[in-house]
């Protein structure tokens, strides 16, 4: 056991991320799109976390070991559900399981989530990004000897941690959290009865990792590979999505531009009686699951909202309701247009719950109709809220937008933001960031609330807004829209500026600009939140708010830093 080292200080990363069986948890939502399907030819992907629980952002530096090292591993399990099991987990310290080899570390921007802050996503300075699904898998495929997962409470077993912090590229990150399943075993440390999908994209490449346990028979020892994975690229010209199942469909083992897999893809599904030779093999028939309902609307939002006219049609049943791993959008795909679709609620759809009669009484709109909240006001009324990419249990959510024409310092912008995508604010977050405000990197407080944390405001926020919602969320757009509006507009200018210093002092000056940018953004978002949390308890919680109408706030206009004179 291990209670606290020096060592691994720096570097630890206990639990947390998507809660076991919790509503939340199958709402992930992730949108990749290819360079030539973007109006900039960046690589973007959108992601979010939700796992109904708040996250946070912070900066992790790089860091070198001496030759041919190796790091001691640590895995605990069960993984905890509550704060008192959490704070066991930690009086008990973490259990040692084995030694990775590792040379250096990368600097990394991670995005952490749920009780107790294991790594979900990031970005690094090399401008790789990583995310993160939860996704249904053939019973046969459980296994729980496995000690490395997606998202453990340690880094050192986290798959996504170790690709962020010792990966420059997608294929590199890929390959290597593939080794990692292969030889200490996969169990997703939430749910181990599940898979993963892993999104990742770099400068010039987005990828859909697919990770399953390897059966119950397999043994670490035994020679065999600890789990079966596959990872297919996106073309650069279309657009794919996961909601939470599998969309790997054929695999074309003979392509190794567009397929990765591990040796046992065939082999596997053949010893588990999932699958005969001669048959067609399609990964997701052969390992996933069919899913549910909100998987295959979710796929079907993302896909009809950036392809209307391939006209796919929905049943809301995930059996009938499969679609291409990728399609060609109508349009070039901008950051503005995903975070239109991480915001969908399926209005203007058949499954848009806020036109259901209940909501609307003689024909009018009730101030009460809402898209999620309080499921007792939705029992009173008889109406079962849909699961929607827009969740109202968004830990975080981020929009990665990565060009290979820029410094790496600037290359890699993560549009971010800790709370639901409805009513919070995204910022930029750039690849070069060394530091981030402590009002957003310090783990959250789940013992009470703490509006000295952005976090606390963007769940306040999203809570008051839902006791008058038809009025409230346009007070609250309007705040978002003009700020998201100003950081875009800003963007060319900015970036134009940091190049200018990476052009005459180098990277660690430009680092040292992109920091000061960055932080004013997230500071501004967070002051005007905080303001707005005020507005909104005055507005619909007080009883005399017409006697002296509170003010609408606005975020601030980011500063952009002084350029160097030498």
């Amino acid at each position: 056991m291990l209670k606290g080292s020096s060592e691994f200080a720096p570097i630890l990363l206990p639990v947390g991320a998507l809660s076991p069986p919790v509503e939340g948890v199958h709402a992930c939502t992730t949108i990749l799109v290819g360079k030539a399907a973007t109006v900039d030819g960046s690589v973007l992907m959108a992601t979010s976390c939700d796992g109904n629980i708040m996250g946070r952002v912070y900066v992790l530096p790089d860091k070198e070991y001496p030759r041919d090292a190796k790091v001691r591993m640590f895995y605990d399990f069960p993984a905890p559900s509550t704060w008192e099991e959490h704070e066991c987990q930690l009086k008990k310290g973490y259990t040692f399981v084995g030694h990775l080899p590792v040379e250096q570390t990368y600097r990394c921007i991670f995005a952490a989530g749920h009780l107790a802050d294991s790594v979900t996503g990031g970005i690094n300075e090399h401008c790789l990004s990583i995310g993160i699904e939860y996704q249904g898998m053939k019973p046969e495929l459980v296994n729980r000897k496995g000690i490395v997962s997606t998202c453990s409470n340690h880094w050192t077993t986290s798959l996504i941690a170790n690709g962020l912090m010792r990966a420059k590229t997608a294929r590199k990150a890929v390959r290597l959290m593939g080794l990692m399943v292969e030889k200490y075993g996969f169990t997703y440390y939430w749910a181990p009865t599940a898979g993963c999908a892993v999104p990742v994209v770099d400068k010039k490449e987005a990828w859909i990792m697919e990770i399953f346990g390897p059966g119950e028979n397999w043994t670490p020892g035994s020679g065999k590979p600890g789990a079966v994975w596959c990872a297919q690229r996106v073309p650069d010209g279309e657009v794919t999505c996961n909601a939470n199942r599998s969309r790997i469909g054929e695999v074309d083992s003979l392509n190794p531009d567009d397929f990765m897999a591990s040796p046992n893809i065939y082999s596997l599904a053949e010893e588990l009686g999932l699958w005969k030779p001669g048959k067609p093999f399609i990964w997701y028939e052969v390992y996933g699951a069919a899913g549910e309902r909100a998987n295959s609307l979710r796929e079907w939002t993302v896909l009809n909202s950036l392809a209307p006219s391939l006209r796919l049609e929905a049943t809301g049943d995930p059996k009938k309701d499969r679609y291409p791993f990728s399609v060609k959008p109508d349009r070039k795909v901008s950051v503005q247009a995903l975070t239109l679709v991480m915001r969908d609620y399926y209005e203007g759809t058949q499954f848009d719950v806020t036109e259901h009669p209940a909501f609307n009484p003689d024909g009018k709109r009730s101030p009460l109709a809402r898209p999620f909240g309080s499921r007792d006001l939705f029992d009173l009324v008889g109406i079962k809220p849909e699961r929607c990419i827009g969740s109202e249990t968004s830990g975080y959510v981020y929009i990665s937008q990565i060009r290979d024409w820029l410094p790496d310092p600037v290359s890699g912008c993560m549009w971010f933001t800790l709370g639901p995508s409805f009513t919070s604010c995204f910022a930029p977050v750039y690849s070069g960031v060394t530091k981030i405000p402590e009002s957003w990197s310090r783990r959250p407080n789940f013992t009470r609330i703490d509006q000295t944390q952005v976090q606390w405001k963007f769940q306040l926020v999203k809570d008051l807004a839902e006791l008058k919602y038809q009025e409230a969320i346009g007070d609250v757009r309007e705040v978002f829209e003009l700020a998201e509006k100003r950081f875009l507009t800003l963007q060319t200018e900015f970036e134009d500026a940091a190049v200018q210093v990476f052009r005459k002092h180098g990277a660690a000056r430009a680092e040292r600009f992109v920091t000061e940018y960055t932080n004013s953004c997230l500071e501004n978002v967070d002051n005007a939140y905080g303001e707005l949390v005020d507005y909104l308890m005055f507005k619909y919680l007080h009883s005399y708010s017409d006697v002296a109408p509170p003010k609408l706030t606005e975020v601030s206009a980011p500063t952009v830093p002084v350029l160097p004179s030498s």
